[in-house]
């Protein structure tokens, strides 16, 4: 067996210059990046939905855990927070790929292999309430006509899993419920005519509800994941000079000189196997951004010889 090359990673060290005076500012950007470029520098965790569990009772014409897994998928994408992976229906995605690899396909415009995203993180969802007191529909076993003259009262609750899909730790779970109701003539409504998700089904009470339930549920999703920021490496040596894997979209400048260190070493606990301790690499050379573009920049090699991509 070949044994793989070892990771290299750039220093967190960065170096401003500025007239006779020289500042080094170092930061860890999985606690804490520099104050000016703590925004821009923020990434977007990406997360895979799961199909949510039915476990209300419910029975009626409406698939429950694939609507709430697409409801969900879409609250996050609305956020601009999170990237959202393609999961629930991979197998589509998958065979896709593998039929534009046959001979019957044209080679122009095939898609390259390999290059699918990784989850970081999971959600799994369990619907446990998905009820209205009062409905004349007979879907929720009042047929007593209370819904026409009484109103109605719908809640809708939702058990959520946040996973680390590295360690397969639960990060938190999380519950949000969502209670709407409607009185006297608006209580009347017929469910079995009503498309879940759709403009109709947002209008009755249940809708309402449902939505409750779904905005609490991002709220805390968003709140749980961990905040991770960019972390600088060398995408790629061209003609001499270092291409760095971010540019304005994370706030670099030129004469930002970054000190480019070998693979590090994580400490875990010989009873654990947590992470305990990080501790960085050797110095392998430093590199000065000289220009700038929109998601990458090319940097000069001050020091060092035979920088790689990944260091």
């Amino acid at each position: 067996m070949s044994k793989a090359a070892p990771v290299m990673l750039l220093a967190l060290t960065l170096v401003f210059l500025g007239g006779a005076c020289q500042t080094t500012r170092t930061y860890d950007p999985r606690r804490r990046a520099p104050a000016p470029a703590r925004n821009v520098r923020l990434m977007k965790p990406t997360v895979a939905v799961m199909d949510f569990d039915n476990q209300s009772g419910f029975a009626g014409q409406w698939s429950l855990g694939g609507g709430m897994a697409d409801m969900l998928i879409t609250q996050l994408m609305k956020t601009e927070r999170v990237v959202v992976l393609e999961r629930r229906h991979l197998e589509d995605v998958v065979g896709e790929i593998a039929r534009q690899g046959q001979e019957l396909f044209r080679r122009e415009g095939r898609v390259g292999v390999g290059r699918l995203k990784n989850a970081r993180y999971m959600v799994r969802g369990v619907v446990t309430d998905f009820t209205v007191t009062g409905d004349t529909s007979g879907w929720f076993g009042t047929k007593d006509g209370g819904g026409w003259f009484g109103g109605s009262t719908a809640k809708v609750s939702l058990n959520l899993r946040v996973s680390d899909v590295e360690t397969g730790e639960i990060l938190a779970s999380v519950r949000a419920d969502g209670t709407a109701g409607s009185r006297f003539f608006g209580g009347a409504v017929d469910y079995k005519r009503v498309s879940f998700g759709g403009d109709a089904f947002f209008r009755t009470p249940l809708g309402k509800a449902t939505e409750s339930a779904m905005r609490r549920a991002v709220d805390e999703i968003l709140r749980i994941l961990p905040a991770e920021y960019w972390e600088p490496r060398i995408a790629e040596i061209v003609n001499g000079q270092a291409v760095v894997n971010g540019g304005e979209n994370v706030g670099l400048r030129a004469g930002t000189e970054f000190i480019v260190r070998g693979e590090g070493k994580t400490i875990t606990d010989p009873i654990t196997g947590d992470a305990i301790e990080r501790i960085a690499g050797p110095v392998l050379g430093l590199i000065r951004v000289v220009n700038v573009r929109a998601t990458a920049s090319y940097a000069d090699i001050l020091q060092g010889q035979d920088l790689q991509r990944g260091a």
